[in-house]
């Protein structure tokens, strides 16, 4: 399981280029493996959970699809279904696994509080929403409401990612959200494009809005992409996806 996670935290993008391709979307396992398995693409959180949660239960796994509310930059959490997690239960404990935010845990955190470093720094844990307590024998049933926490070094103060809860859903629950998110003015979404994948080793690439963002020991360096065939090279070459029809208006005015 932890070699499954950590394969396609890294593998696979978060990207959002079907809402500006005018593409879509579709939560069947056969579409989202046909898009990112033989096309080579990525997917948000939604997607890219999904497809882990087939992924592991075609290895054996017992997967439980949940919802959660992620922490906003500007304070607070987003509404209920805005992300998506995954409970992975094994004969001794549960565990959470999720690849659906690029900028958290390579490897899946088991639910017993205890604190799982990541080789990208930084550790984590889950842990009773309502007290910050452990759950009981590391079973996901133990309480109704979970927070995933993060901690810089042992020095820093600890940090709230998301809220969740851990009682099983469907992915049909999600699709109020996914409509939002893929089709209103007010989604983060549907204001422009962008790729991103964490590298191994450290750092991240990113391409959005006309940058390409490459981050490494902690310095970013920035470029123009300056055509829609510059993009394409960049997905075909820095995101190794198979061939991405890339409109020329995402680099007129007003594109």
């Amino acid at each position: 399981m932890r070699a499954v996670h950590r394969a396609h935290h890294f593998s696979i993008p978060f990207e959002n280029l079907d809402i500006h391709l005018g593409r879509s979307y579709s939560f069947a396992t056969r579409h989202l493996m046909q898009k990112m398995v033989t096309r080579r693409r990525g997917g948000f959180c939604y997607e890219l959970n999904l497809l882990l949660a087939a992924a592991l239960r075609g290895l054996g796994f017992e997967v439980d699809v949940m919802e959660g509310q992620m922490r906003r930059r500007e304070g607070g959490f987003g509404p209920p279904y805005d992300h998506m997690t995954l409970r992975v239960g094994m004969p001794d404990k549960d565990w959470l696994a999720d690849v659906g935010n690029g900028e958290t845990f390579q490897q899946p955190l088991p639910w017993d509080g205890s604190w799982t470093p990541q080789e990208r720094g930084g550790v984590y844990r889950v842990v009773r929403r309502e007290d910050g307590e452990p759950a009981k024998e590391g079973r996901a049933a133990s309480a109704k409401a979970w927070q995933v926490e993060y901690r810089e070094s042992e020095a820093a103060e600890r940090e709230v990612v998301y809220h969740f809860r851990s009682a099983p859903t469907t992915a049909e629950g999600f699709l109020p959200m996914l409509a939002f998110h893929t089709t209103s003015a007010k989604s983060q979404f549907t204001k422009g494009w962008i790729v991103t994948r964490p590298l191994e080793g450290g750092g991240r690439i990113t391409a959005a809005r006309g940058l390409l963002m490459t981050t490494r020991e902690g310095k970013m360096e920035r470029h123009a992409i300056g055509s829609a065939s510059e993009l394409e090279r960049i997905l075909a070459e820095e995101f190794r996806m198979l061939p991405v029809a890339v409109p020329p208006s995402w680099f007129s005015r007003g594109g």
